[in-house]
């Protein structure tokens, strides 16, 4: 009965939070596409309309085209698996569904896959629009993910110095925070970090000025250009699933707070009252650098954002990190 309950419990849980996180992060696409048109003087579509298109997008005719392979009917499929996956590991306003120790490395893991395998997609189709984008995406990718990196284990390495038991699980910042470490320098370092995830969660979700692989001026959408039907709603439900996951990786290290406690609630009534919180911040932040940098920016070359990425996030990652080690490294 142990055994059925571990593997039982936690599927319910996947299963519940895939379903809440989808219907979420489709709810907030027709959120942010309403807010940039009034921003910019327009009405805009009905809030519920990125929903209309997912369900009219799985229902029409996947067009395939006579240069694709296997792997481009498998990469949409892979990609949405991967996004459920990733949802097991990702900080909701409590711990992960399958929190381990070191499960930060399988949550990067899992978010670059998702790249690797629209990547793969693109390549597949034969189409030259999809191959620009497809290095584009490639380039862009490995140009964002060292400074994350580097910025979460300088984190999670300085909050383990607090005794925590397992100090490379994101279950660690519902434990502790950075704003916790208290030193000014921590503080200052902290302040950078959080630009520098902002940055990173632009780059990872292509707005603004990192809308660079799918720019439908100059490459008819690139990595999409040749999906159609169901193959394209699943990568449109998995580009959502990422914003989603990707803000909430923010929202868990600089913003982790809850409010169960308040209501002294606890099991799962206090998980479901964190986790509609939880969503309030991440539509929060994603309001900042989804909406706001669509509606103010401009799109940067290829050339400009990985020059950008390299020379002033990735350094921006480094000071920060040395800011809020500098403590016990001296």
């Amino acid at each position: 009965m142990d055994v059925v309950g571990e593997l039982v419990y936690p599927l319910a849980g996947l299963l519940g939070l895939f379903a809440f996180v989808s219907l979420a992060s489709l709810v907030w696409e027709g959120v942010d596409r309403k807010l940039v048109a009034r921003m910019q003087r327009r009405i805009g579509p009905p809030i519920l309309q990125p929903i209309y298109d997912f369900l009219k997008l799985a229902s029409k005719e996947t067009i395939i085209p006579n240069t694709a392979n296997f792997m481009f009917r498998a990469a949409p499929v892979l990609a949405l698996a991967t996004a459920i996956a990733l949802l097991a590991y990702t900080p909701m306003g409590f711990a992960p569904v399958l929190a381990s120790k070191g499960d930060v490395i399988v949550f990067i893991y899992l978010l670059t896959l998702i790249g690797f395998f629209k990547i793969l997609g693109a390549i597949s189709s034969g189409n030259p629009y999809a191959k620009i984008g497809a290095a584009r995406e490639a380039a862009i990718m490995v140009s964002r993910e060292p400074a994350m990196m580097l910025a979460i284990f300088a984190i999670m390495w300085r909050l383990g110095k607090l005794g925590v038991l397992r100090p490379f699980s994101m279950e660690i910042f519902y434990t502790h925070n950075i704003w916790e470490i208290g030193t000014p320098m921590s503080f200052v370092g902290a302040v950078i970090l959080l630009y520098v995830f902002f940055i990173w969660l632009a780059s990872e979700i292509e707005v603004g000025p990192f809308n660079i692989p799918d720019a439908e001026e100059e490459i008819a959408e690139g990595l999409l250009a040749e999906y159609s039907g169901r193959y394209l709603a699943l990568l449109k439900l998995t580009h959502s699933l990422k914003a989603f996951i990707s803000a909430s990786l923010v929202v868990a290290i600089f913003f982790p707070w809850g409010v169960s406690g308040y209501f002294n609630l606890a099991g799962l009534p206090a998980q479901i009252i964190d986790l509609l919180f939880h969503t309030l911040k991440v539509f929060a932040v994603l309001f900042v650098v989804q909406s706001v940098f669509r509606a103010v920016t401009g799109r940067l070359k290829i050339t400009q954002a990985i020059d950008f990425l390299w020379k002033n996030v990735f350094l921006a990652s480094l000071i920060g990190s040395l800011l809020i080690a500098m403590e016990v490294i001296m």
